[in-house]
């Protein structure tokens, strides 16, 4: 690790060398036999899939390996466009020769191009392919083609590059659920994936890691600190080398020469650290909490955000607490759903702020079933319901034409409220065509609402009874409007308030 003229400490002290990365051992053993099977031809699988927390060295690595080999890296991370024609243009068709800067640089045939694809967690979209005169025609547009927008095709042309790759691929991803997909065909994604590709997860990092990357930086730097200071300064770190990093940089911008306790604690209080805790953690804190307030500070810094966050506490809430105490409990969670609305009328933090908050109080605020045991927490069923293609497919595209917005957008925003209220579970009812008449559905889209695939027996009496009583009334010349509000009165708003609170 050896210091550059760079202003940014964590790219500064970046390791350029698997030997100055810390921690992870059992995972760095195995991506280093991964790394010697490219010396004698190819590997079975020839992706590596790095998963874990952000700050642990997921893409430092990476990028440590191409330095240390002399390899040339080509690199695509989430910020930027990865439908099938980027990743085929910038990924696969780089991946089936030598590169030319390898070449012109004396690295010579056996010299390799990485393909890193940061975050692919981050893909959107399912994995149905694109077709490649699709594909092609987007890779030298012309005023007639359709040029591929977005995610488009991007995890169809990843199967198609781990298939096919010449090269080694090394992907990063913090939550691998997200890059299957959360419908119901996932684990076959995730086996199709893993077929081609060696997934090897990263943790947190102790605190004897911590120390040395420390003790590193400042010796770099030629500045001191008191044990006891450091220890401070790392007691409340979760493992995140990134953030240490970071927290040694902010010290030594606002103070000069030796670092005591009082740099660190002042820091400290004045500071959020770029951390984040995993949800299974984050929850089972919550749940052991004595406290709201060191709840709400958990919440904050999940890896969650409050929607989310809301609806693995709807879900785990169910066996944690009995039924007197959800009872009990209900109130403060539909005030933190109420919260969150705010996020589309206003940037106000307060929106997120309640939205954590209210979730992590309720779940303090009584005893629960067992609270002598680790509570059990698992992954809410209900987020993975709604995704079928079949049904996202007829309404949700429509939607985002008729919009103007992204697919992600209505699915992320309005697909979740639409199901719920079209959840029989809550007392929906199939015959009720009101919702879908005033978004302008045809039958299969209702249905598509409803979850009702047009296979079954009732499907078909549906359609019939729906495109009835549409032709009734255009027979007689009904006109369907949304209603408008009558009132800007505030009191009759149901927009959620501080005051309500």
């Amino acid at each position: 690790m050896v210091a550059q003229t760079v202003d940014d400490w964590t790219e500064r002290y970046r390791p350029d060398s698997l030997d100055q990365m810390e921690g992870n051992e059992t995972p760095m053993r195995k991506i280093r036999l991964w790394l010697d099977r490219w010396d004698n031809g190819y590997p079975s699988k020839r992706g590596l899939l790095l998963s874990g927390p952000p700050g642990v060295g997921k893409t430092t690595l990476a990028r440590a390996v191409a330095s240390e080999r002399g390899w040339t890296v080509v690199e695509l991370n989430a910020s930027a466009d990865r439908n099938a024609a980027s990743i085929r243009s910038a990924a696969t068709q780089s991946s089936q020769h030598i590169s030319l800067d390898s070449f012109v640089n004396g690295g010579g045939s056996n010299s390799k191009t990485l393909i890193l694809l940061d975050e692919v967690d981050h893909l959107s979209g399912g994995f149905a392919r694109i077709s490649d005169d699709r594909i092609e025609s987007s890779l030298v547009p012309s005023e007639e083609a359709v040029v591929l927008k977005g995610d488009t095709g991007g995890k169809a042309e990843l199967l198609n590059l781990l298939e096919n790759t010449q090269q080694p691929v090394i992907m990063t991803c913090n939550e691998p659920m997200k890059l299957w997909g959360r419908n119901s065909s996932w684990k076959r994604n995730r086996d199709r994936l893993l077929s081609k590709t060696e997934m090897i997860g990263f943790n947190r990092v102790g605190k004897v890691h911590l120390r040395r990357v420390a003790h590193r930086v400042l010796d770099a730097e030629n500045r001191s600190i008191d044990p006891g200071a450091l220890e401070s300064l790392i007691e409340d770190n979760p493992g995140d080398l990134r953030a240490l990093v970071r927290d040694l940089e902010a010290i030594c911008a606002i103070e000069e020469g030796h670092i005591d306790l009082e740099a660190v604690t002042s820091l400290t209080d004045i500071s959020v650290r770029d951390s984040q805790i995993d949800i299974f953690r984050a929850m089972r804190e919550v749940y052991k909490s004595n406290s709201g307030k060191e709840a709400g500070l958990v919440l904050m810094s999940s890896d969650k955000d409050p929607d989310d966050m809301l609806a693995w506490f709807a879900w785990n809430n169910q066996t944690v607490f009995d039924s007197d105490t959800l009872s009990q409990i209900s109130d403060a969670m539909c005030m933190a759903d109420r919260a969150l609305a705010t996020k589309f009328v206003n940037r106000a933090f307060r929106s997120w702020y309640w939205g954590s908050v209210l979730t992590s109080q309720a779940a303090v605020s009584y005893r629960a079933r067992d609270p002598d045991s680790d509570p059990f927490i698992g992954y809410p069923n209900f987020l993975r319901r709604g995704s079928e293609s079949w049904r996202t497919s007829t309404v949700v595209s429509q939607m985002s034409e008729e919009l103007g917005t992204s697919k992600a957008s209505v699915r992320e925003d309005l697909w979740p409220s639409l199901l719920a209220i079209h959840e029989e579970n809550l007392g929906a009812d199939p015959q009720d065509f009101t919702v879908s008449k005033h978004l302008g559905l045809e039958a299969v889209g209702h249905l598509a609402l409803h979850g009702i695939p047009r296979s079954r027996k009732k499907a078909a009496k549906l359609i019939e009874m729906y495109d009835s009583d549409l032709e009734e009334e255009f027979d007689e010349g009904i006109q369907v409007e949304v209603p408008k509000p009558t009132s800007d009165d505030e009191s009759d708003s149901t927009q959620f308030s501080l005051d309500s609170f």
